[in-house]
């Protein structure tokens, strides 16, 4: 018998697979946005180069504010929220579950063509490599902001959650950056701790939050 947590990966993986806006719409926007920038800057290699680790890191955050309305609205919409909350099962790891599928779905695409599109702007390979680790550490911390902010505005629509996350993402994008940038210095270890940490103590504060922020639409 499928246990109830697999049920929920293979549900909301069903969920992701079967719309397309919530699949192929980060991709599709992150395409665009970052084909955009090189025909704003022309020919200025240098400038695309500098400024390469920026544009992408935003364009993946606003990319991601596209899907972090699905993590948990399905379930609050048919009814099932109601049944997780009573059913005695662990809601944290319920919680992680569908924070991992939204990840795994919305933000994993999403670093392999960062890695694909960063010769686009010019990014030098060593850079380009630290780019895709500071991704894989900080888009995790995106969606958990982004379920953070669809917990809170259930049936709210998705600017006031797209409101909420940016800010709440700024370190996590600053400290990203930071890295790229450092690639040839010894601070880049630093600021790789210091994201590495950011996500290591997100995991349980953010999922929390989440869980928090759902029990009070049924008070």
């Amino acid at each position: 018998m499928k246990s109830f947590y697999f049920k929920t990966f293979q549900r909301d993986s069903k969920v992701y697979l079967s719309r397309s806006s919530s699949f192929l719409g980060p991709i599709v926007f992150f395409l665009i946005t970052i084909t955009l920038y090189p025909l704003a800057f022309g020919s200025d290699e240098e400038k695309l180069a500098e400024l390469s680790a920026g544009i992408i890191w935003i364009s993946i955050l606003l990319a991601n504010l596209l899907s972090h309305q699905f993590i948990f609205n399905e379930d609050y919409k048919d009814g099932s929220l109601d049944l997780v909350l009573a059913s005695g099962k662990s809601l944290f790891l319920w919680a992680s579950i569908k924070i991992f599928v939204n990840w795994y779905f919305s933000s994993l695409p999403l670093i392999f063509l960062s890695l694909l599109t960063s010769f686009m702007l010019y990014l030098p390979f060593d850079a380009a490599l630290i780019l895709a680790l500071t991704l894989f550490l900080g888009t995790p911390i995106l969606s958990m902001f982004g379920a953070l902010a669809g917990a809170l505005t259930l049936e709210r629509g998705n600017i006031v959650g797209s409101s909420i996350v940016i800010p709440m993402c700024l370190p996590a994008l600053i400290l990203g950056i930071l890295a790229i940038q450092s690639y040839k210095n010894e601070e880049l270890f630093f600021y790789i701790f210091l994201l590495a940490a950011f996500l290591f103590f997100s995991i349980p504060i953010l999922i929390a939050s989440c869980l928090g922020a759902i029990r009070l639409h049924f008070e």
